[in-house]
C-alpha cells in the first residue's frame, strides 16, 4: 500500500483558524497545503473541520511546533 504524500496534522472548526496554522507553519519554514485546497470534512451529526496538512515527511516537525506554539500560548 503506498503511504499518503500529506499528513493532517490538525483539525480546526473553522477555515479562518486553519489559516492561522498554516501562516505559523509557513513561518516556520514548513510547507502545509493551502486550507482552500485541503477538503473540510463533515459527517452527520458531527461539526465540519478544515485539516491543516503537510507533506509526510514534515508531519514530526509540524506536530513539535504547533506543540510548542500550543504550550507557549498557555
Amino acid at each position: 500500500m503506498r503511504k499518503s504524500a500529506f499528513r493532517t496534522v490538525r483539525r480546526m472548526r473553522t477555515s479562518a483558524e486553519a489559516g492561522r496554522l498554516i501562516g505559523l507553519l509557513r513561518n516556520a519554514g514548513l510547507h502545509p497545503v493551502d486550507v482552500a485546497l485541503s477538503a473540510p470534512l463533515a459527517l452527520p451529526g458531527n461539526h465540519t473541520t478544515f485539516p491543516v496538512q503537510v507533506p509526510s515527511e514534515e508531519a514530526g516537525a509540524a506536530e513539535q511546533f504547533l506543540n510548542s506554539v500550543i504550550d507557549e500560548a498557555a
